[in-house]
């Protein structure tokens, strides 16, 4: 126990590691005030919007729909259709918000009754377009098929889920854009790349790791204790991230409204087949950017054990980084080609909405195994191998 703290020390609880996490909290604290007070103007704003959509809240209603689509209609010929755009010059009118997100709910409808064409053919969505699609294939005498059975399981959940309602969900989509966008990428996992990457580098760049692997605490105690530090390293940083963008996303308007309505409420989880409130989506979020984090940080931690230099090390684990970014960016063509490596690289496997906003289905030696238990095995074998590798290039140096 006290050689991890001793390796902890080194490299967290140091001088630079400590400044740095300093510099990340007010960091994190700014992204998550920032964002929330771009998404609606004032705490009176906010709560003006709050009161007015409780009266909105609940099933799908058509004159609810007209009266958005008016005032929809009117914002859009202004402003333009980019919702962007549209959120940045309305954001001091609660009553146009609310318009606007209402409008977007009865699209969303739309999609759950009929699916809005071009459908992938990985991810079917639509009550309409299942059924269509299952009725084609059982008159074409297939349906024992494999695809038959997953479009017939699909509308199944669809139906058991039921239409979407309407709730207040801003602050819940502020958090969950926070948490599984892009820039989570760059906000969380770059910095954790400087602080892991000295686990082994810098002891190899100086020569220290020939006297420290020969000492009497063995090889397997001291590359045990880095791992572990390696993995309190990551957990902290994460949670630094998760909490610091929590509390800043909520503080400004002191309030939760929406915690408890169902993800197919906001729009990043409208495809979502989960029966999941907002605050379990949130919890599994934040338990998920902690597991994909530390596998991460393993990934750092074996190519720190195999370089001789701390800056050759952080170099190494960004390219590998935005690499899965670069992959993730490019056209449909791209993607299908190499959906395995982009389904499964750091950008879209870390990525909440990518992981349980959708209903993805693998097939594993003839069984149909979803997009979160496919993702929780490759990052565990991923995970698996990252240590095996330290400790076999550790094992095999000699002094």
């Amino acid at each position: 126990m006290s050689l991890f703290r001793f390796e902890l020390r080194k490299l967290l609880l140091n001088k630079k590691s400590l400044i740095l996490l300093l510099c990340l909290s007010a960091l994190y604290s700014a992204v998550g005030l920032a964002s929330t007070m771009f998404l609606i103007g004032s705490n009176d704003s906010y709560h003006a919007y709050e009161e007015l959509a409780s009266a909105w809240e609940g099933p799908f209603d058509s004159e609810k729909a007209a009266e958005a689509e008016k005032i929809y209609q009117e914002i859009s010929a202004r402003y333009g259709t980019d919702e962007r755009m549209i959120a940045r010059s309305v954001k001091d009118q609660p009553e146009v918000i609310l318009a606007v997100n209402y409008h977007a709910y009865t699209g969303r409808v739309e999609e759950y009754w009929n699916g809005i064409p071009p459908q992938s053919a990985e991810e079917p969505y639509g009550i309409a377009f299942l059924q269509a699609e299952i009725t084609k294939l059982e008159s074409e005498g297939k349906q024992d098929t494999i695809a038959c059975r997953e479009l017939s399981s699909s509308l199944q959940k669809l139906e058991e889920l039921g239409e979407p309602e309407f709730a207040n969900t801003l602050l819940w989509e502020n958090l969950f854009n926070n948490w599984g966008e892009h820039m989570m990428q760059f906000l969380l996992f770059v910095p954790l790349t400087f602080v892991i990457a000295p686990v082994f580098a810098v002891e190899r760049s100086s020569g220290m790791d020939s006297l420290i692997l020969s000492s009497r605490n063995g090889r397997q105690k001291i590359v045990t204790a880095k791992l572990l530090s390696v993995l309190a390293a990551s957990i902290a940083v994460a949670v630094l991230y998760l909490a610091a963008t929590f509390m800043f996303g909520f503080l400004p308007h002191r309030s939760f409204q929406g915690w408890n309505a169902a993800i197919q409420s906001i729009p990043a989880y409208a495809r979502s087949m989960f029966r999941w409130k907002a605050w379990q989506l949130a919890a599994a979020g934040a338990v998920w950017l902690i597991f994909t984090g530390a596998v991460y940080s393993l990934i750092i931690c074996f190519i720190s054990s195999r370089m001789k230099s701390q800056m050759g090390t952080v170099g190494i684990s960004l390219a590998v980084l935005f690499l899965n970014v670069g992959l993730a960016a490019m056209g449909d063509t791209v993607t299908q080609r190499l959906r395995v490596l982009v389904d499964f690289g750091m950008a879209n496997v870390t990525l909440t909405k990518e992981v349980f906003g959708g209903y993805k289905v693998f097939h594993v030696f003839g069984m149909a195994v979803s997009y979160p238990v496919m993702a929780v095995f490759v990052l565990a074998a991923i995970a698996v191998g990252a240590v095996w590798g330290i400790y076999r290039g550790q094992k095999s140096r000699t002094i």
